[in-house]
């Protein structure tokens, strides 16, 4: 990327966190392996100061692990959340890490918050257990030394922590701990009802970053004053605990009080604060210990700044962050250059700034744009992702598959000059932020974590459009509120079966509204769909659940329950959103989502939930769909309607129509996009020949199974203007290829196709796996992120089929398609060309 497109620090993140131990095989990225670095460095070294009482690193580290294993023997680990409920004190910092060790991610609540905060504070982040004092409300007057459960508070299993019971070691030793990627913490925003969940790649990061910035370490303290169960809380905790430094709390009744007293050398204000403490008669002497002042939040006055410098030799440090950024991620050194307006400053180490407008372009220097996010600071999303595919949108200049968050903030670059480098200044925030969710669809592809995030966000955004239109006879429709809320329950009375990650449901259900809804249940219930074709079981190993409706008659049958959707009673489920904790366990993005049999397969192929939103990711960069469009699936292919369904466009469901019927459909519906084969193509095609703009509605057709003949591209761009796409594939991988408007030969081959990605995700390869020359043939392998996970039934074909990608890091695969294939220079692109089977004994994609 460009400088010009984003302010980016030359720094990387990824760079230093190679340089961290791992000798006993923990991930270095979190925020656990961090802190025992620093036990390990310095072991004596004050942890945490509270008045006369200290915690060495050491101490916390070995109270915190056996509470850890008490918290694991409770069901905390990761991927599931624990609510701390205590004072501010040394008891909570042991408390925090030790949800730390136990894998899980912590969320703070102030005991002293009301009660109706602390409660709607639990229901959004849907924690498996609470920690709370020996004496609160919820836990009485309690004397003991070990933590005892007491109770539940809102369903919640509560854990009373009374002091540091002495645990065997050989059960502290035994603690799962986070990776990377697990959740590290939530900041809760109950006003907002947000859940923000930050991952332990991004927090160690971040802390990484702002410690080196500051110089913080050993030696330094850091005052612990924000208000608790803030991302400014958090913050303040991580950068003394992870770079070293002691954690000191507050003592007196003021902010200058505790400075004087405590002595620290760091700590972090609004502007507010620091104005009013720069203002006391007597500032100097009182902020004489500080070394490095932050200034939290988007604008710092230039007088409050120029104040300080009258007052205090500190380091003054303006930045700016977000919860959803896991905190601060632009930082401006403020000097006495200043004089009227302190900037925002540069992005983090791994940070890219971006400043767009309305449509997602980068704005020309000087100009006002909405400020976007993007890098390894990102937050995993929002808890219970109705906000999250809304706020964290697809990356459209940068690379595939990249996140970005839009920050609401609107900001300005400032261009380079003479003593100054490009920084980015605060102008003001979006008018009228709820306008963002009636844009949603025209921000082109939103991929969240996993594939029912767009659709949830579609059905708060749009809750009264049409969704799936059934175009049989007299049509039916459901909107995308009724389809969320019909799905909710249904997922409900899925769950309450058994139903989770890993389990293979079938679903037999002919074309309909009731297919949509089927689907969409077994996904939210965290289940893998099995789709069945003409009411043939595939020959599946260990299906959990049939679901069907009324008069399906099957040629196989198994011992397992079934549920027909015409007679299931579904009113006593709530019909609103799922929270994660009703599910038996988290749905993480390498489950299944789909478990596929083409037709005549003896081998299941199973797709990811990341697999899937990576595949769907891809199409929609090619088709472009939006909430105006109308999507005609003819077809049995999956995508066929999620695709549509995330970006707020109509699905038209229809049996595979006759040509005439075909056209009507086109025309009544104001058909845009549709799916074909070959076959149906062509006889479209001949239908339309000699009536020209019969369907002008129609601008993109998406084939499906084998490539077309140069003819058919020209006939069909003779009575359509639509732009022609090929979903190249099957089950087991796919990419999106596009036809070029007039065919260049009439050979016995298939036309060059364009591809997006050249020799990245598709390549061409001798029988060494090396790539081959432009006009040479080889074998062609598709890789990606779109990759299934394998043959359900079967490691000895995964293993032949799913090799080692050399071109890529490590653990990557690719697939053999079992097809020839080569590249040719086509202008300054290049196009590929299908050639059929490499072998008779091996089978090629359709």
């Amino acid at each position: 990327m460009s400088h010009t497109n984003s302010v980016t620090s030359a720094v990387g993140f990824d760079t230093f966190s190679r340089e961290l131990t791992n000798e006993d095989g923990r991930d270095p990225a979190t925020l656990l392996a961090a802190f025992i670095d620093q036990v390990a460095d310095d072991p004596d070294a004050p942890a945490v100061v509270d008045g006369e009482h200290v915690l060495t690193y050491a101490e916390v580290a070995e109270r915190a692990e056996e509470l850890a294993a008490v918290l694991v023997r409770h069901r905390a680990g990761p991927e599931t959340t624990v609510a701390v409920c205590l004072p501010r004190s040394t008891e909570l910092v042991v408390a925090v890490q030790a949800v730390v060790a136990s894998g899980a991610a912590f969320v703070l609540l102030d005991p002293d918050a009301p009660a109706d905060l602390r409660n709607r504070t639990l229901a959004l982040a849907a924690p498996v257990l609470l920690l709370a004092g020996a004496a609160t409300p919820s836990t009485g007057d309690l004397d003991t030394a070990e933590p005892v459960a007491v109770g539940a508070v809102q369903g919640i299993s509560v854990l009373a922590v009374g002091g540091s019971g002495a645990l065997p070691v050989e059960e502290s030793r035994s603690l799962p701990g986070p990776g990377a990627d697990n959740p590290a913490y939530l900041v809760v925003d109950p006003t907002a009802s947000t859940a923000v969940v930050v991952g332990h790649r991004a927090a160690q990061a971040n802390s990484v970053w702002r410690y080196r910035l500051c110089g913080i370490g050993a030696g330094d303290s850091v005052l612990w004053h924000a208000p608790l169960g803030s991302q400014a809380a958090i913050g303040e905790l991580l950068l003394a605990l992870q770079s070293g430094a002691a954690l000191v709390l507050p003592v007196g009744s003021t902010l200058a009080q505790s400075v004087a007293e405590t002595r620290v050398t760091t700590a972090a204000f609004d502007a507010v604060q620091l104005a009013e403490l720069t203002d006391l008669p007597d500032a100097e002497e009182l902020l004489d210990s500080l070394r490095v002042v932050l200034a939290r939040g988007a604008t710092l006055p230039a007088r409050t700044a120029a104040a300080l410098r009258s007052v205090s030799g500190a380091t003054l440090w303006q930045v700016y962050g977000k919860p959803e950024t896991a905190g601060e991620v632009v930082a401006h050194e403020v000097t006495g250059a200043d004089l009227e307006v302190v900037p925002l400053g540069c992005a983090a180490d791994d940070v890219e700034l971006l400043v767009l407008d309305e449509h997602l372009e980068p704005v020309a220097d000087g100009a006002v744009g909405e400020l976007y996010v993007s890098g390894v600071q990102l937050a995993r999303g929002y808890l219970g992702r109705q906000a999250t595919a809304a706020t964290f949108l697809a990356n459209p200049i940068g690379p595939v598959d990249d996140r970005m968050f839009a920050t609401g903030d609107l900001v300005r670059r400032r261009p380079p000059g003479e003593g100054w480098t490009a920084e980015l200044e605060y102008v003001g925030r979006v008018d009228e932020r709820a306008d963002r969710y009636a844009v949603v669809p025209t921000r082109g592809g939103l991929p969240g974590e996993l594939l029912l995030d767009e659709f949830e966000a579609q059905a708060a955004a749009t809750p009264f459009d049409p969704a799936v239109v059934h175009a049989a006879g007299a049509a039916s429709i459901i909107t995308y509120g009724d389809l969320d809320r019909r799905t909710n329950q249904l997922a409900r009375h899925l769950t309450a079966l058994g139903i989770g990650p890993e389990c293979p449901v079938l679903v037999d259900i002919p074309c309909s509204l009731e297919l949509v809804v089927g689907v969409y249940a077994v996904l939210k219930a965290g289940g893998a769909v099995v789709p069945v074709e003409g009411g043939v079981l595939p020959p599946v190993v260990g299906p959990a659940l049939l679901v069907t409706v009324a008069g399906r008659e099957h040629t196989a049958v198994y011992d397992i329950p079934r549920v027909v959707l015409d007679e299931v009673a579904l009113s006593d489920y709530s019909d609103e959103p799922i929270t994660p904790g009703e599910r038996r366990t988290p749905v993480l993005p390498q489950h299944p989502a789909f478990v596929l049999y083409p037709r005549g397969a003896g081998q299941g192929v199973t797709v990811s939930h990341a697999a899937a939103v990576h595949r769907i990711t891809a199409m929609q960069s090619r088709h472009g769909l939006t909430g105006r469009d109308v999507y005609l699936h003819q077809a049995t292919e999956w995508h066929g309607y999620v695709l549509p369904l995330r970006v707020g466009a109509t699905v038209v469901l229809t049996e595979p129509p006759d040509p005439g019927r075909l056209t009507d459909l086109v025309v009544t519906y104001g058909i845009t996009a549709a799916d074909f084969t070959p076959q149906r193509l062509t006889e479209f095609t001949e239908h339309l020949t000699g009536v020209p703009d019969r369907v002008p509605t129609l601008r993109s057709a998406v084939v499906l199974g084998a490539p077309l003949r140069a003819a058919q591209i020209r006939d069909f761009a003779a009575v359509s203007g639509a732009h022609l796409h090929h979903d190249y594939g099957r089950a087991e991988a796919t990419v999106t290829l596009s036809y070029p408007d007039e065919p260049r030969t009439d050979l016995g081959e298939p036309p060059r196709v364009r591809v997006r990605e050249w020799n990245r995700r598709v390549y061409v390869l001798d029988a060494q796996l090396r790539p081959t020359s432009p006009g040479v043939a080889g074998e062609l392998y598709l890789s990606g992120a779109q990759l299934a996970r394998g043959y359900r039934d079967d490691p000895t074909v995964t293993a032949d089929r799913f090799v080692a990608n050399p071109f890529g890091i490590p653990g990557e695969r690719m697939f053999r398609t079992g097809e020839r294939a080569r590249w040719e220079i086509d202008g300054t692109t290049a196009a590929l060309v299908r050639l059929g089977t490499t072998n008779p004994t091996r089978k090629a994609l359709p």
